[in-house]
């Protein structure tokens, strides 16, 4: 349910795109084609605006102030391309309203916005998952999220550690563990990533959890230091 709304909004945000070049005079072809050309800017302002968001307080603006900078050159020369192979048309012969950096942030936040709306809304009205399904040797396992305590790559496998001693062998990747757990997890090693609600200490260096001590990499310790409000 919380991953089907955000997904049912973009199908609907790129119709709702579609319909506004259609009202600038562009056969629904050519609008559901520049849709797609529009396309990019918007995953890449999906990618990186959680992680300006969780970057220091003091670089937010001007983080934001280049990635918008950046997203709209894409995204016109993105529509120039579009125009160019497509419809092989002038720029000349453009409307100017399509051009205009404006319009392009109006396109970008009519996406965007309400995407990050519905998943505010989705995170206070259902936090949290209350089952997790998974492959482990060959059989299917269900369990409360919240009950692990970690994830552990080892080589080609991970292993799914839990509050009550049990662990579970898998083939998914850490990667793909990190994008499908939700945000009581954190990754603090290449190889681990924590239940932050299973915590039992956390040193500037390591943590402890169910009885065992995880190291924290170089590469993670300012995520999990602010995460965790460490000094």
């Amino acid at each position: 349910m919380k991953q089907n709304l955000p997904l049912l909004w973009g199908f609907v945000s790129a119709i709702l795109i579609a319909l506004l070049f259609g009202a600038l005079g562009y056969a629904c072809d050519q609008a559901i084609l520049l849709t797609v050309f529009f396309m990019p800017g918007v995953l890449i302002l999906r990618y990186f605006i959680p992680q300006v968001a969780a970057g220091e307080r003091s670089r937010r603006i001007p983080d934001t102030v280049y990635l918008l900078a950046a997203v709209v050159a894409i995204e016109y020369l993105a529509l120039i391309f579009g125009h160019r192979v497509a419809f092989d048309t002038p720029p000349d012969d453009l409307p100017g309203a399509v051009f205009n950096p404006l319009f392009i942030l109006l396109l970008l936040a009519l996406y965007i916005v309400p995407e990050r709306l519905i998943e505010r809304h989705l995170a206070q009205q259902l936090p949290y998952d209350r089952t997790l399904t998974f492959v482990s040797d060959r059989r299917k396992v269900t369990l409360d999220p919240g009950e692990i305590l970690y994830v552990e790559s080892n080589d080609d496998e991970v292993w799914i550690r839990t509050a009550a001693g049990e662990a579970y062998r898998t083939k998914t990747r850490i990667s793909q563990w990190e994008a499908l757990l939700d945000d009581r997890f954190l990754r603090v090693h290449r190889s681990y990533i924590v239940n932050t609600e299973r915590i039992d200490e956390a040193l500037p260096g390591r943590l402890r959890i169910g009885g065992r001590q995880i190291e924290i990499s170089r590469k993670y310790k300012e995520p999990v230091r602010r995460r965790l409000g460490q000094s």
